[in-house]
């Protein structure tokens, strides 16, 4: 999703990407739902709208990021998220950090501070490395509140609050902006098809792997997208990869593994290796 995101920014804008991904997700997750006999509109449904909220502007921010920064760059910024999560987790899941996990979190924060830090080489500062810092905050705050909604709603709700809420939010610029409000060529509408599609089967499989897989393992295996797209801008895009970027990254890179590995201080009730939601769907049939 992430390197057809970075190719469509080149055809399409930020709201013309967001908006396809959404209406996608609308048209798709309820007869989903309807098939397997679950409730769509969930419970807790202020808190499902904000998650909704955090989630779509989350990826309009990081699609704004690849537009004005080098995907590779993008994508090690936003893998600050486990860092900002840890931060973030006792207030929100009430699941404060345990003592190592603060060792990790100032890891990541140094292997920032190194990639951001002014220096010839790496030109000016602009909005898209805010962007992708930004996104990475919000995506914390959305998996803090996935953990804590997944109590009593299934993942397909929380998708469908993500897309409905990024359609309503996205749709009055889209029709403002100056760009024409659908895709004019053949290309574009490939592009806009590959996010969404790659969007949806990320999340669907994602949550399949959930089921037979333990979490700490699951998030361990999806680090492996800041070295697969880092190289594909690197080596297909041709952006550069600069010593400061690669000791920066492997600090970030490293601090979310061993976020990863570093156990919860406190386990909130939910089972390792069992999403919550999955058995509130069930529950639901």
């Amino acid at each position: 999703m992430s390197t057809s995101s970075k190719l469509a920014a080149s055809y399409l804008s930020v709201w013309q990407i967001g908006v396809g991904r959404f209406i996608f997700g609308l048209a798709v997750i309820p007869i989903i739902v309807r098939a397997l006999k679950l409730n769509l509109w969930g419970r807790q449904r202020f808190l499902l709208t904000l998650r909704g909220l955090c989630g779509s502007a989350a990826f309009l921010l990081l699609v704004a990021a690849f537009q004005r920064i080098p995907l590779s760059l993008a994508m090690v910024l936003f893998y600050l998220y486990p860092a900002f999560t840890a931060l973030l987790s006792p207030w929100i899941t009430g699941e404060p950090p345990v003592k190592l996990a603060w060792f990790f979190i100032a890891c990541a924060f140094i292997g920032t501070s190194f990639i951001l830090w002014p220096h010839e080489a790496s030109g000016t500062l602009n909005a898209g490395h805010l962007y992708a810092v930004i996104a990475s905050f919000l995506c914390a705050v959305t998996l803090l509140l996935v953990r804590r909604l997944g109590k009593s709603n299934n993942i397909y709700t929380l998708f469908f609050y993500l897309c409905l809420t990024g359609t309503l939010a996205g749709i009055g610029p889209l029709i403002m902006q100056q760009n024409r409000l659908l895709p004019q060529s053949t290309a574009a509408w490939i592009a806009v098809a590959a996010v969404a599609l790659f969007s949806m089967a990320a999340q669907l499989t994602l949550n399949q792997a959930l089921v037979r897989i333990p979490a700490a393992a699951v998030s361990i295996m999806m680090t492996i997208e800041v070295p697969l797209v880092a190289s594909f801008g690197v080596l297909y895009l041709g952006e550069p990869a600069g010593w400061r970027l690669i000791i920066g990254a492997l600090l970030i890179f490293s601090s979310a593994i061993g976020l990863s590995l570093v156990p919860a201080g406190s386990v909130g009730g939910l089972k390792e290796g069992k999403p919550a939601g999955l058995e509130a769907g069930r529950l639901e049939r």
